[in-house]
């Protein structure tokens, strides 16, 4: 996947044209940071999993029917908790807009 210099204007605006090099390593580092502040997951039950996180500690339901998962993995819950917490990052770091039309 190639990321054009026009899905960066459309994301966070001009500047991305202007410094698209600072995009890249706010996004990366953001990235990096959220990799580092939510490290992984402890199963708290059989069908809830919690951040490892010290200042986090969200627990998140798995949706189990006599031990089969029908819904999300512990790791695709996880996974998402990771991008919800790295868009808010890329929120405050970028000013992006709220609404992204995802």
């Amino acid at each position: 996947m190639s990321i054009k210099i026009s899905d960066f204007t459309t994301l966070f605006g001009d500047t991305a044209v202007t410094e698209p090099a600072w995009t890249a390593e706010t996004v990366t580092g953001a990235i990096r940071r959220i990799e580092k502040e939510h490290p992984g997951y402890s199963y708290s039950y059989a069908t809830e999993i919690r951040c490892d996180a010290w200042e986090c500690s969200r627990f998140m339901e798995l949706k189990l029917v006599r031990g089969i998962s029908t819904g999300i993995t512990a790791d695709e819950a996880y996974a998402a908790h990771r991008a919800e917490r790295l868009d808010a990052l890329l929120a405050e770091l970028i000013h992006m807009p709220e609404d992204l039309g995802n």
